[in-house]
């Protein structure tokens, strides 16, 4: 069985690094694992590509793509770096779907209605809980990717969407 495959947006709604405010960027890392177990993913991680919105202006660049290269990916799956890219990346929703583009590749995905039809369906007992207090269940209808020698598609897959607070 092969490792698994990792796309991650993070939408930052506020947030500084070094004194230079980053609200309202977009950034994506796609990632390749090492090995499909957990305690390797922790030690471990992947490589990939990390993905920056092109709106980040030329200091907010300067300070994200080394955070994002070399502090965030030792516990968010990307240890090895393949690469930055400054790139166009929407993110659109509606109703509980949400549906992010970027040059490279694409993925929708929707809440996962719980018993009550109204809330999403959470994890609450996970090894995850630590970094991620939040974590709502998604159906994802698909996701693709194409860069870095790496050309992959998937259909009606799992997914998550997560808040935490990013500090580093």
């Amino acid at each position: 069985e092969q490792p698994c495959k990792s796309f991650q947006l993070f939408q930052i709604k506020e947030g500084e690094i070094n004194n230079v405010n980053i609200d309202g960027i977009l950034v994506i890392e796609v990632a390749d694992l090492f090995s499909r177990k957990f305690v390797d993913l922790l030690v471990k991680g992947g490589e990939g590509g990390i993905y920056i919105s092109d709106t980040a202006t030329e200091e907010q660049r300067k300070v994200l793509e080394p955070f994002f290269a070399e502090n965030v990916p030792g516990f968010l799956l990307v240890s090895k770096c393949l690469g930055v890219k400054f790139v166009n990346i929407n993110l659109n929703q509606e109703g509980r779907t949400y549906h992010i583009t970027m040059p490279y590749g694409e993925l929708k995905l929707s809440l996962t209605l719980g018993a009550d039809f109204e809330n999403p369906v959470r994890l609450d007992n996970c090894m995850f809980k630590f970094f991620f207090p939040d974590i709502k269940i998604c159906d994802t209808h698909f996701w693709k990717y194409n860069d870095f020698e790496r050309d992959w598609e998937f259909l009606n897959r799992s997914g998550v969407i997560a808040d935490f607070d990013l500090e580093g």
